[in-house]
């Protein structure tokens, strides 16, 4: 996994998690964008690279004032993202669900099939700047 973080000198940045083992997840906004990149990745994991050889993950983050992005980039199986099904809640299924978690955690999010195949997923400190929240697409940004 490649992780690059990438924080314009023009932010402060105000904490920092020094251990993975000591994640805080009190506030909304962290718990959010946690499950929102851990559905991601587990998905790359399990489905993307199901019938194939071991493969990289890259993860970029780029922190801003008024929002966090994220990119997931891989080189496995690619698919249709419009033909997820929406789920049975009345069924409470144990799986297929991480999607659709992915959307309702971010204000955006957008997949373009590869390869590479390529996440992005954006939250914005105080909500969507605008009409384009929960916008889901598989159109690049």
């Amino acid at each position: 996994m490649i992780v690059r973080p990438r924080i314009p000198q023009s932010t402060p940045v105000t904490s920092a998690t020094t251990s993975s083992t000591q994640l805080d997840l009190s506030d909304r906004f962290s718990a959010e964008m946690v499950s929102a990149v851990s559905e991601i990745f587990n998905n790359i994991a399990i489905h993307g690279f199901a019938d194939r050889p071991v493969g990289d993950i890259a993860i970029e983050m780029q922190v801003a004032r008024d929002h966090l992005a994220i990119q997931i980039c891989d080189h496995g199986a690619a698919f249709d993202l419009s033909q997820v099904p929406k789920p049975e809640l009345d069924k409470l299924p144990e799986g297929g669900m991480g999607i659709h978690i992915a959307k309702a955690c971010v204000d955006e999010l957008d997949y373009t099939p590869g390869p590479p195949n390529v996440w992005r997923m954006t939250k914005y400190t105080n909500g969507s700047p605008s009409k384009k929240a929960r916008r889901v697409s598989t159109q690049p940004l």
